[in-house]
């Protein structure tokens, strides 16, 4: 299964840059995660505040765009510092679902119980968010 394209429309962030280069390494070295992708609709923003590096992903069955900015339909906001943000890359996906009971899952927990790393509507779309740390994961 050949995945979907990923179209980098803000190249003057360099941060979009990273993503889109470590999505396609992702899904070119881990064929399983081409299958969550393939699903993914909606809209996901990351916002790095330290370094005003705002991005949104736009999943369709096109495949992905990457936007400067948060969309005002983002589903997804995740907000934290740059030194943070690849922290949510190392976390396990066991089941589906995001695995918080190694080193690296109780890392993601402390930030986001503490507040340096916030997830608006993890509730209320947990399916695109489990999506998106999956195929995110480098693990």
């Amino acid at each position: 299964m050949k995945s979907a394209p990923i179209d980098n429309r803000a190249g003057e962030i360099p941060f979009a840059g990273i993503l889109a280069a470590l999505l396609t390494e992702n899904l070119a070295q881990h064929p399983e995660k081409r299958a969550a992708f393939g699903k993914m609709r909606g809209a996901a923003a990351i916002a790095l505040d330290d370094i005003e590096a705002v991005v949104t992903l736009r999943f369709s069955e096109a495949g992905l765009r990457i936007e400067a900015g948060v969309a005002e339909d983002a589903a997804l906001i995740i907000r934290t510092a740059s030194g943070r943000v690849m922290d949510l890359s190392a976390v396990a996906i066991v089941g589906g679902l995001p695995w918080l009971f190694d080193e690296a899952g109780r890392k993601v927990a402390a930030h986001l119980l503490t507040g340096r790393l916030k997830i608006g509507g993890m509730f209320a779309h947990p399916v695109l968010l489990a999506r998106l740390t999956r195929i995110m994961s480098v693990v």
